[in-house]
């Protein structure tokens, strides 16, 4: 069994800025070179972290946890403030939009200001060139100045460099979620192929289930400091639990799936949710009882694989009761020569206990992982229930008496 390298060690790792009260005692800071009313903010808390080779790591946590921070640092952007960190190998880092990009230069042109900036000689970006080109699939504007790009031009290019020439670490900030369907459902085949290729993946994203779909391994962040650190399965669950333990109601408004479908590659064209025979947007249910019936029709590319659906039902505060998804059950979506399809979802026997829920369908890639279309929280249940027992679901399960014990 080879041994696997280590590509970035960190000890103690911090990152701290200076919060000035205001512009004056900046520029008297800086004139002389010493604080003046100042405080600090640390973005990064003494940080341990060792990351090898092979390794796919997603970084979770909420807005402001040091995520960015931490992926800046490793691609060489910031330096730490205390602490050392070491990083052994091609990094490619795929953070701000069109970060590294020269305006003025041509889509071509950027492609060897870029490859050199990533660490490639020239020899390596030209034999890479027309995978480049092609992989990015922008036509005549690779020879137009990036001035001229649209944001999904942008990322199509900067995606196209940073995997066509093999890094030793793929740094991946939500750059993918820019873009169409196709492009996107593209982005993530690379991915995969990368990573059975021995590629060092480190994700950050808000979409949990993108993360737990890409990585092993997932870290959770929270005001700057390592919250939980293992198999993504785990981490996320842990943060999911910590999530809802906030107490953050979030009031969801009813949306048409016509309304909020994305412009991706495939599209829903008609959400129907019947509860015993009603349809509607606000439905009554019965525990135990109640029949659920969802009914969904789709457009799709027919060129590519046929699209997957999932479907959630959360509590009214957010958390997220359960989920389904045909790709998980190996239920493969029929589709006509137009790229047209349908397909339904039935509980037949509801087990949701009392109380106001709501339900969300997605329109997926055949991999359950790009979200093509979606509308969320689009019906709203109020169940009831004929007895007292507390909870969200009914488990099925079974009585036995002593009698039985022995023939269970």
């Amino acid at each position: 069994m080879l041994s696997k390298r280590k590509l970035v060690s960190a000890r103690g790792v911090s990152k701290a800025y200076d919060i000035y009260g205001s512009p004056l005692d900046r520029i008297i800071s800086m004139l002389w070179f010493r604080p003046h009313r100042t405080r600090s903010f640390h973005a990064l808390s003494k940080l341990d972290l060792d990351i090898y080779s092979g390794q796919s790591i997603g970084i979770i946590g909420k807005n402001g946890a040091g995520k960015s921070t931490l992926l800046q640092l490793i691609c060489g952007v910031l330096t730490p403030t205390t602490g050392k960190l070491q990083v052994n190998g091609r990094v490619a880092p795929l953070l701000e939009l069109g970060a590294g990009f020269s305006p003025r230069f041509t889509g071509r042109e950027n492609i060897f200001l870029n490859a050199a900036l990533l660490g490639f000689s020239k020899e390596e970006t030209v034999a890479s060139l027309q995978d480049i080109i092609t992989f990015a699939d922008i036509g005549s504007f690779i020879d137009q100045p990036v001035r001229t790009y649209s944001s999904g031009m942008y990322v199509r290019l900067a995606f196209a460099i940073a995997t066509t020439i093999r890094p030793d670490i793929l740094v991946i900030d939500e750059a993918i979620a820019v873009g169409d369907g196709q492009f996107a459902r593209k982005s993530f085949d690379r991915i995969f192929q990368l990573k059975e290729q021995g590629v060092t993946l480190i994700f950050c994203s808000h979409s949990l289930f993108q993360v737990e779909a890409l990585c092993e391994e997932a870290l959770w962040l929270h005001q700057g400091k390592l919250q939980a650190q293992g198999s993504a399965s785990s981490v996320i669950s842990e943060y999911e639990t910590w999530m809802n333990q906030q107490s953050q109601i979030v009031t969801h408004s009813q949306i048409s799936p016509r309304e909020n479908s994305l412009q991706g590659y495939a599209k829903f064209t008609n959400v129907k949710v019947c509860c015993d025979g009603i349809a509607g947007f606000h439905l009554r249910a019965i525990n135990g009882f109640s029949k659920l019936e969802i009914y969904l029709s789709y457009q799709s590319d027919p060129e590519l694989p046929p699209p997957t659906v999932g479907v959630t039902i959360d509590t009214a505060d957010g958390r997220m009761i359960t989920s389904n998804g045909s790709w998980v059950d190996g239920i493969e979506l029929e589709r006509d020569s137009d790229g047209k399809g349908s397909v339904n979802l039935i509980y037949p026997k509801l087990p949701l206990l009392k109380g106001k829920y709501s339900l969300s369908v997605f329109l997926m890639c055949e991999r359950g992982i790009h979200v093509y279309d979606a509308a969320e929280h689009i019906v709203t249940i109020i169940v009831e229930q004929e007895h007292i027992l507390p909870g969200l679901v009914t488990i099925p399960h079974q009585w036995l008496s002593p009698d039985n014990f022995e023939n269970s």
